[in-house]
């Protein structure tokens, strides 16, 4: 096994300040950001709500990773990551989410793609960057490194 990247990280849309008050709000907001980058077929909202009834995607230290469930795979277009920021805490299955990195990719690419941003989370530089930065363009260059 090589350290090579099979896939490039294509980040849709970095969205700051964003408003929800529930999971499910948060979860149809992101649906919505990849329908409106034409990531996904309509319907993959719906994929992101099935697959969080299945199991929490909280991955720890405030952060969800959503992504859709493998039998939708047919609703991809051009796979890659939406980035949502919180502007409050987000009550997520007795967690708080400020930030979601969500995931519309093939089953097979999935993995991969969230073993490149578990790894890039242990980064405490990388982390502040995610937590804190303005700039979308900062925020998409970190994801994209991973």
């Amino acid at each position: 096994m090589t350290n090579e990247k099979v896939l490039p990280l294509r980040v849709h849309a970095v969205e700051l300040g964003v408003a929800a008050t529930t999971r499910w709000e948060a979860l149809a907001h992101i649906g919505n950001a990849f329908e409106s980058a034409g990531s996904v077929h309509a319907g993959y909202r719906d994929s992101l709500h099935a697959r969080e009834r299945r199991a929490s995607t909280y991955l720890g230290y405030g952060i969800a990773v959503p992504h859709g469930l493998r039998i939708h795979d047919y609703l991809l277009v051009n796979p890659g990551l939406v980035v949502t920021r919180f502007t409050d805490p987000v009550p997520w299955d007795g967690e708080k989410v400020s930030l979601c990195i969500s995931i519309a990719a093939s089953a097979a690419a999935h993995v991969e793609i969230l073993c490149r941003i578990t790894a890039l989370l242990v980064h405490p530089a990388h982390l502040d960057v995610l937590r804190a930065s303005e700039d979308p363009g900062e925020i998409t260059r970190i994801l994209q490194d991973a």
